[in-house]
C-alpha cells in the first residue's frame, strides 16, 4: 500500500511525513526514514535545532534608504528616511521564524 499509492498510504510522526524505504522494507516489517524533529534528545545529540538570540540572517527589506541601520544592534541609532511611511523586515532561513517578545 505505501510504495504503490504513498499520496494517500503514507506513516506520519509528529505530524510529519515518514519518508517509506523500499529497500529495507519486507511484507511483514515496514520501515521509512524519520523527519528532522526538534526534541530534546535530537536537539543535544544531533544539533536539530538550536535556539539562539542572534536571528539576524544579513538579508533585509523595506522601504526605508538603510534598512539595515534598524538591525544594527544599536536601539537609539534610528533609520533615516524620508518616505512617510517606512516598514522593514529581515528574511529568515527557510523553515525558520523569528519572534519580537
Amino acid at each position: 500500500m505505501l510504495k504503490n499509492d504513498s499520496s494517500t498510504n503514507y506513516i506520519t510522526i509528529c505530524d510529519e511525513i515518514c519518508v517509506f524505504n523500499e529497500e529495507d522494507s519486507t511484507g511483514a516489517i515496514t520501515k521509512c526514514v524519520i523527519p528532522e524533529i526538534s526534541t530534546i534528545y535530537s536537539n543535544e545529540n544531533f544539533a536539530i535545532a538550536t535556539e539562539t538570540e542572534d536571528l539576524d540572517s544579513g538579508v533585509y527589506f523595506g522601504t526605508a534608504d538603510d534598512i539595515s541601520t534598524a538591525f544594527d544592534g544599536n536601539v537609539l541609532n534610528t533609520p533615516d528616511d524620508s518616505n512617510s511611511e517606512c516598514s522593514l523586515g529581515m528574511s529568515f532561513k527557510e523553515n525558520h521564524v523569528g519572534m519580537i517578545s
